[in-house]
């Protein structure tokens, strides 16, 4: 055999080697790499999507439970008059709420008032019927006998499918502002989900979807009845440019299809020319210099790979290092990062609507709930002390009669400001407990020190100077209650939040029957 035949052969045999090696490189690595990588991306923008959803609706909840359980709406219930309506419940609140639909109800079923967007008053009589639809067991927005029995909160919450359009609704029982009492009604919220906000919801989760009428839409010539219904959490298994699911209500045939469009949506193909090229390239060079770069290539994206796959076992994704050979892999996983922490930021900013109130911005009551319960277990497990304030607005309804809605919410921010900056000096929490009510839990337990701090709190709110001429006085005013809770109480088991909320709202009773803009302070148990 000749050199030349010799060389021809061995060059050809390492060509021959080198294809295979990289065809199998290609097709038992990288694309099964790529293809697991698009199903984890599409998998978690449906996540995101559900989850994205289910905030916006658990919002909707939060203001629903806000309005309903107000001692002046169960008066209101009872005696419905013009001036509580326009005074608490204009228009322009809803809207600026994004709130399509409200109706009062009482115990009876009885509609007592309702507020409806342009975009629902041509179905009003329609939608007010809905509530009645109770024939399923899996379906029902009004409350039943046995819950408006309990006589505490109840709320019901869902999506429904109605002409066409996908709305949130939440029902939530009229009852006192303490949670407990006979319950007056129910309080329903109705919120579409359309253009605007699909808008919002899409900048906030950064997917991109839509929702149409599943029985005139025609972007997708499989039936309805094939499709998966959207709350199934079913895993994503076939890479596609979009994926459908179905919304569909338990009682009609009433259903609409959400469409969500994927960012990768294909693997890419192999492009032979470049291949032979890159590989005839190689060879001319080094075939150790292909297996050098191969790895460079392949380890990265595995690790990209392991980490997606991983987020999904624990819901945490971790940033990618971006210290690269090739640039290409550096810039991905830079874009990557980026993209994280845009997701990051809007998750946080999501979270943080569930316990901020919208109004004055400082913790709500669901916010309030959840830290009174670190607060209780460390009373029962390590009998730590701690003390709770309940605050109220002086003659607030006079004010907001006498100069307007949105001077009192300006009056309710002015407060809730300056009781923050009262216990920016302490250890303890603010928070709005409903209408012109607010709640202070402080982990200091010494009567003295309370007593000062109720004080301090007293002053700061009447030299506000906000204008308010009632009771020979110039200025709004709070009422303070206050009760303090010893650290050697015995049998601390048996007692929770609302006993010693009960002690603090009696003390506040009691400060408005000594004449208000004073603080009364008592010892749990006492």
């Amino acid at each position: 055999m000749t050199l030349n035949r010799f060389s021809l052969l061995l060059l050809s045999s390492l060509l021959l080697t080198i294809t295979m090696l990289l065809v199998s490189i290609y097709y038992f690595f990288y694309l099964p790499g790529i293809k697991t990588e698009i199903l984890d991306q599409q998998q978690q923008e449906y996540n995101l999507l559900y989850s994205a959803l289910s905030l916006s609706k658990n919002s909707l909840t939060t203001l629903c439970y806000d309005y309903a359980v107000w001692d002046e709406l169960v008066e209101y219930v009872g005696n419905p008059t013009d001036d509580f309506v326009q005074s608490n419940m204009p228009d322009n609140a809803f809207e600026a709420a994004n709130i399509d639909a409200v109706f009062v109800i009482d115990t009876n079923n009885k509609l007592i008032w309702d507020y409806q967007d342009d975009s629902l008053k041509s179905s009003r009589s329609s939608l007010v019927h809905l509530f009645h639809q109770q024939n399923t067991e899996y379906f029902a927005i009004l409350p039943t006998a046995a819950e408006i029995a309990s006589q505490t909160v109840s709320s019901r919450s869902g999506y429904l499918v109605f002409d066409g359009a996908l709305i949130y609704f939440s029902n939530t029982t009229i009852l006192p502002s303490t949670g407990h009492g006979e319950i007056a009604g129910s309080l329903t919220m109705v919120r579409l989900v359309d253009k605007a906000l699909i808008n919002d919801i899409s900048q906030f989760s950064l997917v991109k979807f839509s929702i149409e009428d599943a029985q005139t839409s025609t972007s997708t010539s499989t039936s309805t009845n094939k499709m998966q219904e959207f709350f199934s959490l079913k895993k994503i298994e076939t890479i596609a440019p979009s994926h459908n699911w179905l919304i569909r209500n338990t009682f009609d045939d009433q259903v609409v299809q959400v469409t969500l469009h994927h960012k990768k949506v294909s693997l890419p193909q192999l492009d032979w020319v470049s291949a032979i090229s890159i590989l005839l390239s190689i060879v001319l060079i080094v075939s150790l210099s292909l297996m050098a770069l191969s790895r460079l290539l392949i380890k990265p994206l595995i690790r990209f790979n392991k980490s997606i796959n991983d987020s999904s076992d624990d819901n945490f994704i971790s940033k990618m290092a971006s210290n690269h050979f090739i640039d290409e892999l550096e810039n991905v996983s830079y874009s990557f990062n980026q993209l994280l922490l845009k997701f990051n930021a809007q998750q946080n900013y999501l979270e943080t609507l569930t316990v901020q109130d919208s109004l004055t911005g400082i913790t709500n009551r669901r916010g309030l709930e959840a830290f009174t319960k670190r607060i209780i277990a460390r009373w029962h497990l390590e009998n730590v002390g701690f003390s709770v304030m309940m605050i109220d607005v002086d003659n607030f309804k006079y004010f907001n009669d006498k100069q307007g809605h949105l001077k009192g919410d300006d009056a309710l921010t002015a407060v809730a400001t300056s009781l923050l900056e009262v216990m920016a000096q302490y250890d303890g929490l603010a928070a709005r407990y409903g209408g012109e009510e607010f709640c202070i839990i402080l982990a200091d337990n010494h009567h003295q020190n309370i007593l000062k701090v109720a004080e301090e709190i007293r002053e700061s709110i009447e030299k506000l100077h906000i204008s308010n001429n009632i009771d020979d006085r110039d200025w709004l005013t709070v009422s303070i209650g206050v009760v303090v809770v010893d650290d050697k109480l015995a049998d601390v088991e048996k007692y929770n939040f609302s006993d010693v909320l009960q002690h603090a709202d009696e003390q506040l009773y009691l400060a408005k029957q000594a004449g208000r803009n004073t603080a009364k302070v008592t010892k749990f148990g006492d």
